[in-house]
């Protein structure tokens, strides 16, 4: 998704919106807990504002791959959210600058999607099995030993 600023002026004058389907799996290999990604779709508005700002609002839906946190089962993580992004052909503008006559959105459509990824992912079907004792019967072991064990205190000096 790379246009020439002359393209985006045009394309903002013809039809300021596009639909498009992306391959972002270029940028998979940067994260470890990815296991696959699907291409994304992008629709979006463009709108310029005194020739020198570039507003891209995206719609962007995405399905991500990741590995579960406890048992390292695939789970699909489907993404549909907005964005703004803005470009600023002014030196001290503090938006993005376009690259040279460029503006690839590319790699800030990676990075939003990346952005919108959870830290940390649990399979809806797993089962939380941790069992932790109560204090009762924890001094309850402690009073009367632990039967697993009673071995040891033939060991004991």
């Amino acid at each position: 998704m790379k246009w020439t600023l002359a393209q985006l002026k045009k394309m903002y004058h013809q039809d300021p919106t596009f639909e498009r389907t992306v391959d972002v799996s270029a940028y998979m290999a940067d994260d470890p807990d990815l296991i696959t990604v699907s291409d994304a779709f992008v629709e979006g508005e463009i709108d310029i504002e005194d020739d020198t700002f570039y507003h891209f609002d995206l719609h962007i839906k995405a399905t991500l791959t990741v590995a579960c946190a406890r048992s390292l089962e695939p789970v699909p993580l489907n993404l549909d959210f907005f964005v703004t992004e803005t470009f600023s052909e002014e030196e001290k503008d503090p938006n993005r600058r376009p690259d040279g006559l460029t503006i690839d959105l590319l790699p800030i459509i990676w990075s939003n999607i990346y952005l919108e990824k959870p830290m940390r992912v649990i399979h809806p079907d797993w089962v939380d099995d941790d069992s932790f004792e109560s204090s009762e019967e924890h001094e309850r072991k402690k009073e009367h030993g632990r039967p697993e064990l009673a071995e040891l205190e033939k060991y004991k000096s």
